[in-house]
């Protein structure tokens, strides 16, 4: 059976998972967010197609099979739904918790800024600024409302609705594939550029069009097995090194272009952002480009990663427990932000990479606890069986 996964995948995940983190670490130790990304970073430019890396690998790995269209959604819910919701109780439990327990001198105050916060996420910003709901502010409410983070699992799942509706024709002839993903991306411009509100709709629905786009791009390409054709010889590696270093230089070339064009980067990784550039005007149409060719230049960098053993294994871990490192993340953010943030340690121009190393650190040691116990019981279970 052909394998749909390949191992350069599991490293750009593990790259890319990092990279998510790095972003929201970067914005954690900034006042001003808004200020950070709109002053050129070399840093932030290395990561603007982070989730469409994702969602490309979605439709990449799709393979043509005996399922239903019920069976498929049936299976996309289990993937994504059961987890979002685990994931928002248990954080919502322990984010609550730790707030309670650094000011257990004001219960009422805290419990109150609680429950605005989870009702502020579950209504989504959009919508709670749009009615006029009020932020609460403080800790708590900046990484309940973290968990919006989790948008690319509910992304997912609804463009999974129509992604395999359409997938079957769309893999039938590039002209279908074309003319769809030129209709879906013109219906995001009309959404951004004409409705009200079109560039800061609830839960991210501007940014549907395009994330089907590259969804259906990459089960297209898939059936050329475009991203992993075999690279053999020393000259097989040179081409492979020189593809991701034309990629990377178009990559930054456009987020320099950007940058001084409209004075934002594309950080959000998608159009639908508020610091993307659709908002601003940017055509959809380049951004979606933009978005695949920054998957290009990830995956062929992979590649190149995947010759290199121990580098290459530690990425692989971390991409195959990608979703854990998603799904929890708001978390870690917040234990590290109340141990350490609350503290008043003087920080340096280093101060995003040491949060991101303690959060790291945090997550890789709990999940790895996790993998030697599940992988202990699974052991003791077999030697029983036999």
């Amino acid at each position: 059976m052909e394998k749909r996964r390949s191992n350069a995948q599991d490293i750009a995940k593990g790259m890319m998972i990092i990279g998510v983190v790095f972003f929201h670490c970067y914005l954690e130790v900034f006042s001003s967010p808004a200020d950070a990304l709109s002053t050129f970073n070399p840093l932030v430019a290395c990561f603007p197609f982070i989730l469409s890396t994702f969602f490309f690998y979605a439709g990449y790995n799709y393979k043509p099979d005996t399922r239903t269209y019920k069976q498929h959604i049936a299976r996309r819910a289990k993937q994504l739904l059961i987890p979002l919701l685990f994931a928002f109780i248990i954080s919502t439990v322990l984010i609550s918790s730790m707030e309670l327990a650094s000011h257990f001198d004001n219960p009422g105050a805290t419990f109150q800024s609680i429950g605005n916060s989870i009702l502020y996420f579950l209504m989504s910003e959009p919508t709670a600024l749009i009615v006029g709901f009020p932020r609460s502010g403080g800790i708590i409410f900046e990484l309940m409302l973290s968990l919006c983070l989790l948008w690319f699992l509910y992304t997912l799942f609804f463009c999974s609705l129509f992604f395999y509706w359409l997938v079957k024709y769309t893999n039938k002839r590039l002209t279908t594939l074309v003319s769809v993903v030129i209709l879906l991306l013109s219906i995001s411009f009309c959404v951004v550029q004409f409705v009200p509100y079109g560039n800061y709709l609830p839960f991210q629905v501007q940014s549907y069009p395009v994330v089907l786009s590259i969804m259906l791009v990459g089960a297209y390409l898939r059936k050329s097995n475009f991203l992993d054709r075999p690279v053999s010889g020393k000259k097989g590696i040179a081409l492979l090194v020189a593809n991701a270093l034309i990629a990377e230089a178009l990559v930054a070339g456009i987020s320099l272009a950007l940058h001084y064009a409209f004075g934002t980067m594309t950080v959000g990784s998608m159009p639908g952002s508020k610091f993307d550039p659709a908002i601003l005007g940017f055509d959809v149409f380049a951004c979606f480009g933009f978005g695949i060719l920054g998957v290009y230049f990830v995956h062929t960098m992979a590649r190149g990663i995947a010759l290199i053993p121990f580098v290459c294994s530690g990425f692989q871990w971390m991409g195959r427990h990608s979703s854990l490192f998603y799904l929890f993340h708001p978390i870690f953010l917040d234990l590290a932000a109340i141990c350490i943030f609350q503290k008043n340690i003087p920080w340096g121009r280093g101060q995003a990479f040491f949060y991101l190393a303690v959060v790291l650190a945090m997550m890789c040691l709990v999940f790895f606890l996790i993998d030697l116990i599940v992988k202990s019981v699974k052991n003791k279970k077999r030697n029983e069986a036999n």
